[in-house]
């Protein structure tokens, strides 16, 4: 899976998310003209309802910041309302029992509000940073964004074909599949449900190689294909929040991480499916603080080899290699793969 998708531990049955049903009669097309038709759609305006679901099999966590916190993600479904107007006008609402997470950009402001806690973070980004979809982690929690990551990882070792029709959030889409060759991708296939009319990705499922139903979708139960209105990307904090302003980020968003969570600048070795994320600083002493984290850790094996020391978490979709001189190394890949990228890209020498 694109390196995106790979920052976070983290990536249902797959009808759910849409109600999706066999044939809406829709006209054949052929994968290159389902992919040339997405690569050429203009920029469609929509907002809509989603339904997040990740099942990757990891041990049970935490209750830190109740179900609209970023670490809920990681687990269960979640129900999340979308606003899109441009690339730099986007609103995301993580809705939970009594409480919203909200992530908001509208032109240089961004805005991280939490409605549990009152607290907003605001960041002024510079005018020419470019916009995406924002998420409450590097979870890609809506379908255009994760559908926009698979897409990037195709390259000669991808087999994509065309798996018939169906319906989602009551709209025709065409099934398209991307499925990676290398054997050393822990990645079966990746769905793409594509709108008949705009293209829009209307849902995506990951499946792990031998997985029966996805171990991560995210897909629209309902849409609109309509520019929302303004005042939605309008933010004031309500009387009474705490309010904090932040430099702007390189990833044009303001971070939802844990405040213990260490600052880590992120590298990338291999391409496409097996792209290799490696994020710098982090050691298990530093993440154990962290609940979340440190329940995680608890759930790994020690490690050893020609890249160092240090502990694996291996589940059927994501491989983590957190070592003892502060890489982290993660990857949707056999732990080997790791193994190897580890001792390829050695810990940067300190002074």
């Amino acid at each position: 899976m694109p390196v995106a998708v790979l920052a976070l531990v983290g990536l249902g049955l797959g009808l759910g998310a849409g109600g999706a049903v066999a044939n809406p009669g829709l006209p054949p097309k052929t994968a290159g003209e389902l992919l040339a038709a997405v690569a050429n759609a203009p920029n469609q305006p929509f907002s809509g309802t989603v339904v997040e679901t990740a099942n990757l099999g990891l041990p049970a966590l935490p209750d830190t910041g109740g179900s609209t916190s970023p670490q809920a993600l990681l687990t269960g479904s979640h129900t999340l309302r979308i606003w899109y107007a441009s690339p730099k006008q986007v609103r995301l609402a993580l809705i939970g029992d009594l409480a919203e997470t909200d992530l908001i950009r509208n032109g240089t402001d961004a805005w991280l509000w939490s409605s549990r806690t009152n607290t907003a973070t605001h960041t002024v980004l510079p005018a020419e940073a470019t916009g995406a979809i924002p998420s409450p982690t590097a979870l890609p929690v809506d379908p255009v964004t994760a559908a926009q990551q698979a897409l990037a990882a195709i390259d000669p070792t991808t087999v994509v074909t065309v798996d018939g029709t169906s319906v989602v959030a009551n709209r025709p889409v065409y099934e398209l599949v991307l499925a990676p060759r290398d054997p050393s991708s822990l990645i079966g296939q990746v769905r793409l449900a594509l709108d008949s009319t705009t293209f829009l990705p209307l849902r995506v499922e990951v499946f792990a190689k031998g997985g029966t139903s996805p171990a991560f979708e995210t897909g629209f139960t309902a849409l609109q294909t309509a520019a929302p209105d303004a005042s939605v990307f309008s933010f004031t904090p309500p009387p009474g929040a705490t309010v904090t302003t932040q430099s702007a980020p390189t990833t044009a968003q303001p971070s939802a991480s844990a405040p213990s969570t260490p600052s880590m600048s992120p590298t990338v070795v291999g391409s496409g499916w097996m792209s290799v994320l490696v994020l710098h600083g982090a050691t298990a002493s530093s993440l154990s603080s962290n609940a979340t984290l440190g329940t995680l850790l608890k759930a790994t094996t020690p490690v050893q080899g020609a890249f160092g020391s240090g502990q694996l978490l291996s589940t059927p979709l994501l491989s983590v290699l957190l070592l003892s001189d502060g890489r982290t190394l993660i990857g949707a890949v056999q732990p080997s793969v790791l193994e190897q990228a580890a001792t390829a890209a050695p810990a940067p020498a300190t002074s």
